[in-house]
């Protein structure tokens, strides 16, 4: 009987490397040249990266300044803290720091870091599951199943949610600390949870949430939870991720002070998942894309695969196989009776849970009876009242639910419940519709945690979903490789899910649409400098301040910012996760400008006015993107405008006009 291949790291992170390339094609054929999915988060993730190598650039060349300048970069002029407005993507910028100074070429540091991202996470997950079952194979199989987990395709775009690779290795950490109690063991937990804290705002406060129950459970299943030496191993690891990362959370704590508003509670229920999101696969997914559309809204398809659920199925089967015999009287008595009534009680309630999230609310008929599924409160109060009552009468259902540490089934499974939960937000929907009877465990977060209230995707804890069923799927392939045909087995699930998981080819350089205005066609650059507006932008004086006109069209806006890694000149305009009241105010006022202008509804109080409102930002000059509109009406207005207002045309660039506001 096969109980797996002896398999190296390095050989595991040969093969991880291959598949992220094949997994991603054509990307690596466009490296330096292109970007994956579309062309907006993936921008303005590149201005972010960029922005931390030009002012460790000044720092490099003696300027002290950029510490003082450091969150407040070249958007939203005069509003500070502007980079405080997205994710820092700090660990991002250390790790692409040698390829942007080798090379100079944003794009390709952002494809490395993009595949990479891919091949750390199977990597870590590989090492974590390998040390858990002293298994090769099973580790190849867990890092298969969280590097390339489907939820990963709904994420194309985002750099900091792809940047969950971390996590396997804080728990990698851990449990080597508590085998071993070797200081370099808490060091890296330490240095890990730091590095997954800095990559990703929601991971920090995930990781607050699941981490130290985690730790408690384990070392309650060892029975060390008065053992201080087996302590002292977390408490490192969090002192050393807490001391790194608050440093980081300036800008952040900045922004509340001066009064930037938390999430609105309407937000975060738009961008929550449905339960029916669970059932819903990514289009891009050759094999479920076309076929599980069960409820598409953004950020909602959430399928987590079948390979993966039925590895899940397949530890849960064996740790029952392993634990469930003994324990019981020979002879049934009144009190096996009960704990047989009380475990039926418990299947039954978690199939009816089941049925009630994800299949609408049913009503069952048996005969004269009629079972209505519709009040989750009831369900969920049935179901624990049912398992408190099995536990502390049948000594075989506490033997199936202690674990062993090695290889926590239960932990496990409880904890992809949990985060499956918390996805639903602060409000549950059950295909569409409002479940008020079903309690929301994410409103608690919103409402308590420090923090909580700034997240606005509740769905993302779908990451830590993924590693959870990756661990579970390695322990599963563990058990399956100590039978006859296992290794079979198991490589024909490995082969199924890489399958199901597979979305090449994946897109390319998308262009968002900006209707009304004219599509973008210019090819990206890899090095912004190079870009003619930028080398003509780079010539105004430091202190220039741009507005570029029109405002507001996102692939514009991230488009202008991307371009202006090239001059780094302040820039009233700008794209991020959220923004400034105050720029929202002016937005909502310059938006229509042009084609108000254009049509002459602006009375000459009204033009004056708009142009107090910009020179109260601090804008020096104006850029007019005439190429923008459909019609020249726009443009022409607002040359007519700035040369009413007494600007001076400096020079035009392509389609785009360079004005100087008078002083």
């Amino acid at each position: 009987m096969g109980h797996g291949l002896r398999v190296s790291g390095p050989a595991a992170a040969a093969v991880y490397t291959l598949l992220a390339i094949a997994w991603t094609w054509p990307l690596s054929a466009g490296l330096t040249t292109d970007l994956p999915w579309d062309l907006g988060d993936s921008l303005l993730n590149c201005w972010i990266l960029a922005w931390h190598f030009h002012q460790a650039g000044r720092i490099l060349h003696g300027d002290l300044g950029a510490f003082a300048d450091w969150w407040h970069p070249n958007i939203f002029h005069p509003a500070p803290y502007g980079l405080g407005q997205s994710e820092l993507l700090v660990a991002q910028a250390l790790q692409g720091a040698p390829v942007y100074a080798a090379t100079g070429n944003i794009l390709l540091t952002y494809n490395l870091l993009f595949l990479s991202s891919f091949v750390v996470s199977a990597l870590g997950a590989f090492l974590l599951v390998r040390s858990l079952t002293r298994n090769g194979t099973a580790g190849v199989v867990a890092g298969l199943l969280y590097g390339f987990a489907l939820y990963r395709v709904n994420q194309g775009p985002h750099l900091q949610v792809l940047s969950s690779q971390w996590f396997p290795f804080v728990l990698w950490g851990l449990h080597a600390w508590w085998q071993d109690g070797r200081l370099r063991h808490a060091w890296l937990a330490g240095g890990a949870l730091a590095l997954q804290n800095l990559s990703n705002g929601y991971f920090l406060i995930y990781a607050a949430l699941w981490l130290p129950p985690y730790v408690l459970a384990q070392l309650a299943l060892r029975g060390r939870l008065r053992d201080g030496r087996a302590w002292l191993g977390p408490v490192i690891a969090a002192a050393i991720g807490i001391v790194i990362t608050v440093p980081f959370l300036v800008p952040y704590l900045q922004l509340r002070r001066l009064g930037q508003p938390a999430r609105p509670m309407a937000a975060v229920v738009q961008y929550s998942a449905d339960t029916w999101a669970w059932l819903t696969a990514n289009d891009q997914l050759r094999l479920w894309g076309s076929h599980l559309h069960t409820f598409v809204r953004p950020e909602g398809d959430l399928f987590p695969g079948l390979i993966p659920l039925m590895l899940a199925l397949v530890a849960l089967g064996f740790a029952w196989a392993e634990r469930w015999p003994g324990g019981q009287p020979t002879r049934p008595g009144l009190r096996a009776w009960l704990a047989a009534i009380l475990a039926l009680a418990v299947v039954g309630h978690v199939v009816a849970i089941g049925l009630a999230l994800f299949a609408g609310p049913q009503r069952l008929h048996l005969g004269p009876l009629t079972l209505s599924i519709t009040d989750g409160r009831r369900l969920l109060t049935g179901l624990a009242i049912a398992l408190v009552g099995l536990l502390a009468t049948s000594p075989r259902a506490r033997r199936l639910l202690r674990d062993d540490p090695q290889r926590p089934v239960v932990l496990w499974v409880g904890l992809a419940a949990v985060t499956v939960w918390l996805s639903f937000g602060p409000v549950v929907h059950i295909g569409g519709r409002t479940a008020r009877t079903w309690p929301s465990l994410y409103a608690v977060i919103y409402d308590l945690v420090p923090g909580g209230d700034g997240l606005r995707v509740p769905p993302r804890i779908a990451m830590v979903t993924a590693l959870a069923l990756s661990v579970l799927g390695g322990l599963a392939a563990a058990s399956l490789l100590r039978r006859r045909h296992g290794p079979l087995v198991t490589g024909v699930l490995a082969v199924a899910f890489v399958a199901e998981s597979w979305p090449a080819p994946v897109p390319v350089n998308l262009r968002i649409d900006p209707a009304p205005l004219r599509p973008l066609t210019e090819p990206l650059p890899p090095r912004p400098a190079d870009h003619p507006l930028a080398r003509a932008l780079a010539t105004l004086p430091p202190e220039a301040v741009i507005l570029d006109l029109p405002l507001g069209a996102l692939p514009y806006e991230v488009w202008w910012q991307y371009l202006s890694i090239g001059h780094w000149r302040a820039r009233i305009n700008g794209f991020s996760g959220d923004a400034p009241p105050t720029f929202l105010a002016l937005a909502q006022r310059l938006e229509p400008l042009p084609d108000a202008l254009a049509a002459g509804t602006l009375d000459e109080a009204e033009q004056a006015a708009v142009l107090t409102t910009i020179r109260a930002h601090g804008a020096t000059h104006v850029l007019v993107h005439a190429g923008a509109w459909p019609s020249p009406a726009p443009a022409a207005a607002l040359r007519t405008w700035l040369q009413r207002a007494g600007a001076s045309p400096l020079s035009t660039v392509g389609a785009t006009e360079i004005w100087r506001l008078a002083p």
